[in-house]
């Protein structure tokens, strides 16, 4: 087993890097799960946002109006100066200003015009607000309508409002509506295997590849059979170190709610299959005549360039239409629709079983292709040196 003794001494070499891409991995995952973890929240609430209210009319329904919009928002009363408000405006100290004009009970009743607003440009809060005051000044006209006075109508608005709908927030996920904590860290492992294994290995397998160490080789009494076993064994068993180090983590970390987990085998098969997608890749890169120094800058192309397209970094939800369709090519995408599918459901349906088997199958796929790529590349390298 000298071979495979060999690979270990070099991958031994490789320790520093590895523990790197480790750490990398805890901060990644830990620093984004705080994050989201800070945004948690057990209740429903409406957000409330600081916006400039300019009253040119004084009167009843004007007052009332403003007390509509204090009782959700921040609201502050500014001079009608327009440098002024634009400059609140572009530093966000006001996030929406509303002018109340003159005559404001006529304006509201005849329901002919618009009030004037302005709002950061493309801002969803400002549609917000929109809707809310609409509403007001929509209850103003149908219960003027209806025969009650405009003190009436004011204080019955204000009676609506104070009233705290009862909302239930549907726990999907069996972990409170939240991703499971180990979730995040499942997400970002795709980055830390591809970056480890594609590094290491591709170093061991240039290496083995160097002139003087395979003339060392074929003088040696070692058939090609067993040397070609061995260094298949040693990609075996790096592959399986690094696999293990990722899923420990998380075990270690959040201990019984990963153990607990009923998604947890589906969890392991995924980042399993993500492993030989890795190890193929890595094999298909050394299978180029590369040099060792740009080794590094190949791995980070490939490991960051489709750990942000395909989902790893960016949610999928916002990436655009374009770049969805190239991440489908890619295996990463299909790693990332599995753990979407496990961090976001409680039980699976027979729809969302579909889903897992499919991302497994073409993880596979996209492993046995590169493997295969990679053998017929260097089948055709050495007729080629021969």
């Amino acid at each position: 087993m000298t071979v495979f003794k060999g690979f270990l001494t070099i991958a031994k070499r490789n320790l520093g890097m590895m523990f790197l891409y480790i750490l990398i991995f805890l901060a990644i995952s830990l620093f984004f799960q705080n994050t989201l973890d800070d945004s948690k929240s057990s209740s429903f609430q409406s957000e409330s946002l600081p916006i400039a209210v300019i009253d040119l009319d004084g009167g009843e329904l004007a007052e009332g109006f403003k007390d509509y919009l204090a009782s959700i928002h921040h609201v502050k009363e500014l001079p009608n100066d327009q440098n002024l408000l634009q400059e609140r405006l572009f530093y966000r100290d006001i996030y929406y200003i509303v002018t109340i004009p003159e005559d404001f009970e006529q304006f509201c009743l005849s329901g002919n015009k618009k009030l004037a607003v302005t709002k950061l440009p493309d801002s969803t809060t400002g549609y917000y607000v929109d809707q809310q005051i609409n509403d007001f000044l929509n209850h103003i006209r149908t219960l003027t309508a209806g025969g009650y006075s405009v003190s009436e109508s004011i204080k019955l608005v204000k009676q609506y409002v104070s009233t705290t709908p009862k909302i239930t927030l549907i726990d999907k996920t069996g972990h409170g509506g939240d991703i499971p904590d180990h979730a995040f860290m499942f997400q970002y492992m795709p980055f830390i295997i591809l970056s480890i294994l594609c590094y290491v290995l591709s170093y061991i397998m240039i290496s083995f590849g160097n002139p003087d160490v395979k003339k060392r080789m074929l003088c040696s009494s070692i058939p090609a059979r067993s040397i070609n076993f061995q260094l298949i064994l040693g990609h075996i068993v790096i592959g399986l170190g690094v696999w293990l180090i990722c899923i420990i983590f998380p075990i270690i970390l959040y201990g019984k709610e990963v153990l607990n987990d009923p998604h947890l085998p589906y969890y392991l098969l995924n980042s399993f299959l993500m492993m030989l997608v890795s190890l193929s890749i890595a094999f298909l890169i050394s299978s180029f005549p590369i040099k060792e120094e740009i080794i590094n800058g190949i791995v980070n192309t490939i490991s960051l360039g489709m750990s942000f397209i395909c989902g790893v970094f960016v949610s999928m939800d916002i990436l655009g239409k374009g770049i969805k369709t190239v991440a489908h090519f890619l295996p990463v995408y299909w790693y990332e629709i599995v753990n979407n599918t496990l961090a976001y459901n409680a039980s699976l349906t027979t729809s969302q079983m579909q889903t897992l088997l499919q991302g497994y199958g073409i993880q596979l796929l996209f492993a046995a292709a590169f493997f295969c790529v990679a053998m017929v590349f260097r089948k055709n390298r050495a007729i080629g040196q021969g």
